[in-house]
């Protein structure tokens, strides 16, 4: 099993994914959207998983906490949240994690909220169903959970329907309901989706406080390598299903191993580019996981690749400069080596 962390004890870790693999039957035959990834996260810290779109991501982040439709899906191997098991355990067991041990704020809060309830009342509701709070307690609650989620005028927000707010304080009222009930395992899912970019860093600045205060561990969801940069200990870049870098934050940036972290890099915009500055990009497009090429999946679209990369699939190693990095890859980048 691979860590994202250094050497912690078991009873340590929230967060214990062993070989989890989930596949979903499609009309085109079966799509492995999580391939054989195992991971690891210490009580208390942030790990940020980044990639393309359809880089199963997503996928992985709800396969751990178990939020993902039974129908046309199959999984194999282990996911467990302060031991509990997650993986082919009942909805109704779940149920009992779901709000008060784990939460999710997810993508887009005009989907995510209920458009015909108050928003007062949907943040209640979970403080009533797992806190078994009183109407009137739980209504309380509602109000000091807007207050502290930085929306003005609480009182008269907590009265209002979803869409009299702004996408801003949408995202802020689906941070309410996450960590209403005092979870100790938080998953934000693309999280500053369709907000603006000023918008997008308070409501990150925000989680992070509020994850900081609680001493959540968190698994931050993303397609941008700047957004984790600063907020996560841990990153880890999944590409084609599988997790193909992982390093403590500070060190990825530091000694990018991998060839597809590099083009996510090279693809971020700067601040201090100069004006007029051509954004780079990564050539082609990802793979069909229907019928994934051979050898390594980021193999058709890397300028590194050699004939080895198109037959044989990399393993996921660690390196020899730092062996809390791991990377998949042959021919990796900046002096690393893999350890024999």
């Amino acid at each position: 099993m691979t860590n994202v962390t250094d050497s912690p004890t078991q009873a340590d870790n929230i967060v214990v994914v062993e070989n989890l693999s989930t596949t979903f039957s499609t009309p085109r035959g079966s799509l492995t959207a999580v391939n054989n990834v195992s991971l690891t996260i210490k009580r208390g810290m942030s790990l940020g998983i980044v990639g393309e779109s359809g880089s199963g991501k997503t996928v992985l982040s709800r396969s751990i906490i178990g939020l993902l439709p039974p129908s046309n899906m199959n999984q194999t191997g282990s996911a467990t949240i302060n031991g509990n098991q997650i993986i082919g355990v009942a909805h109704k067991e779940l149920l009992k994690l779901w709000g008060s041990e784990v939460a999710m704020i997810f993508q887009d809060p005009m989907t995510a909220l209920t458009p015909t309830r108050r928003v007062g009342d949907q943040i209640a509701e979970s403080l009533r169903i797992n806190l078994k709070m009183s109407k009137k307690d739980a209504k309380a609650k509602a109000i000091d959970l807007l207050r502290q989620v930085g929306i003005p005028s609480p009182e008269r927000r907590a009265r209002a329907y979803p869409n009299q707010l702004s996408g801003g304080m949408r995202q802020r009222v689906m941070i309410a309901i996450a960590i209403a009930c005092g979870p100790e395992f938080l998953v934000a899912d693309e999280p500053t989706t369709g907000l603006d970019v000023t918008v997008q860093a308070q409501v990150l600045d925000l989680i992070t406080e509020l994850r900081r205060e609680a001493n959540l561990t968190m698994i931050l969801v993303t397609h941008d390598l700047g957004v984790v940069a600063t907020r996560t200990d841990n990153v880890a870049v999944m590409y084609a299903g599988r997790i193909v870098e992982q390093a403590p934050t500070r060190e990825l940036f530091a000694r990018v191993a991998m060839p597809y972290t590099k083009g996510l890099l090279d693809s971020t915009p700067r601040i201090d580019a100069p004006s007029h500055t051509r954004l780079s990009s990564i050539e082609g497009r990802p793979p069909d996981l229907v019928n994934p090429p051979s050898g390594c999946a980021f193999a058709p679209r890397c300028s590194f690749a050699q004939d080895r990369c198109r037959t044989e699939a990399p393993s996921l190693v660690a390196s020899t400069l730092n062996p809390n990095h791991l990377f998949a890859c042959h021919y990796p980048l900046n002096g690393h080596a893999a350890q024999q």
